[in-house]
């Protein structure tokens, strides 16, 4: 079967992208922020939810993934070991700074430490790119040449706001990382911001990316 990618697009606060895959039985979603009505009945129709991955564990990742696995109790959720504190701190995950409301995950969260590992149909390549938390992370899925980006590296641009877990020298080892991952060029890259790009589109045009 075909692989779908379903993009949702909040633009209330700002832009930015919760995705969703499909792939015949398997249902993952990435990084739910938002769960608004569009998002709820698309997943109602398909009728599950697998797995939610998370990025890393800033407020405006994790903020509706209690609601989702609401709805679909047997949804797993997974984020890395490192990141665990930002799901609960309120201060690091910067949910009460910016919302004014405290972001508190209540649901069962898995912990993974691989750099690669299997989840149902799928085999997940994680790259760890630090600087923006200590453990944001990006999923490749070869099988579809899929990169999931977020918030470390976008189509033009990079995450330069001072958050709490936000450190600059590792973010410019991240990028020269970034930049040097081998990629194959129509590697189609899922930004949490603006629109899908290919992994050479983002080399080219990125601006930090061309000074390193």
């Amino acid at each position: 079967m075909k692989t779908i990618i379903k993009t949702s697009i909040n633009q209330n606060i700002f832009s930015s992208n919760v995705y969703v895959i499909k792939w015949d039985n398997t249902v993952i979603v990435v990084d739910p922020w938002f769960y608004d009505w569009d998002l709820r009945e698309y997943l109602k129709e398909i009728w599950k939810v697998d797995a939610i991955l998370l990025t890393h564990g800033h407020w405006d990742h994790i903020r509706a993934v209690d609601e989702v696995v609401n709805d679909f109790p047997n949804t797993k959720v997974y984020i890395h070991q490192q990141d665990k504190e930002l799901l609960t701190n309120t201060e690091l995950n910067c949910s009460f700074l910016v919302w004014r409301k405290a972001i508190e995950i209540k649901s069962m969260v898995n912990f993974f430490e691989e750099w690669e590992f299997d989840i149902w149909e799928f085999h997940m390549r994680v790259f760890h790119f630090p600087g923006h938390t200590d453990w944001c992370s990006m999923f490749y899925f070869e099988k579809f040449e899929t990169l999931f980006l977020w918030d470390t590296v976008m189509w033009d641009s990079v995450w330069t706001l001072r958050t709490p877990t936000w450190d600059f020298n590792k973010m410019e080892a991240s990028l020269w990382k970034f930049k040097h991952l081998g990629l194959p060029e129509n590697t189609q890259c899922y930004p949490w911001h603006w629109e899908v790009c290919s992994y050479w589109e983002i080399l080219r045009i990125n601006p930090f990316l061309n000074m390193r």
